[in-house]
């Protein structure tokens, strides 16, 4: 379990983590910015100006967004146990960038049928390089961690197979893909 591949899930959660400062989410009305947040507003909470059609723009207090929350943590926690030797800390960290990543598409869903209750179909919810890069970033540390896990069970990629399972040649007994549409050694055309 000493691969650079046990090294990616904590080294993507610590990346992600950074992408927290960066702009998430921006709802806009009918292609008028109201408001951008970033990853730690939306786990802070945040104060927005909110414009009036008389009189001065008020100030709106936005709460905490508890799956934010939950998310970060997670990846804090995954970020920190990433660093256990030996596969408990592997096995860890994947579940916890797994569980942010869960998070995260939750997070997606709320906001998107809050806009959509709260303003009737008038604000759109645009998402941001921050949310995206935490995306794949999530996306990384779990397929790393995947492979950390193949890796040390001695599977080999290859027993992965999209295709099926090999087919053999019936003219002269050769190994070939289940997509492949002659022989590779006789040329014969299968059926």
């Amino acid at each position: 379990m000493h691969s650079i591949v046990t090294k990616v899930p904590p080294a993507a959660l610590a990346i992600g983590l950074i992408c927290f400062f960066l702009p998430f989410v921006t709802f806009s009305c009918q292609g008028q910015k109201i408001v951008s947040l970033t990853g730690i507003e939306l786990v802070t909470g945040s104060s927005i100006q909110q414009p009036q059609m008389f009189g001065p723009p008020t100030n709106q207090k936005l709460d905490p967004e508890p799956l934010a929350v939950g998310m970060l943590l997670a990846m804090i926690a995954g970020f920190g146990l990433g660093f256990v030797k030996g596969k408990k800390g592997v096995v860890a960290s994947a579940f916890l960038a797994g569980l942010g990543l869960v998070l995260l598409l939750a997070l997606k869903s709320k906001l998107d049928s809050d806009a959509l209750r709260q303003g009737g179909g008038a604000i759109q919810v645009q998402y941001e390089a921050g949310f995206y890069l935490v995306l794949l970033l999530l996306l990384a540390a779990v397929g790393a961690a995947v492979l950390a896990w193949l890796q040390a069970r001695n599977i080999p990629l290859t027993a992965w197979k999209w295709g099926g399972p090999d087919k053999f040649c019936a003219q002269c007994g050769a190994r070939n893909a289940a997509s492949d549409l002659y022989c590779k050694e006789c040329g014969a055309k299968f059926t």
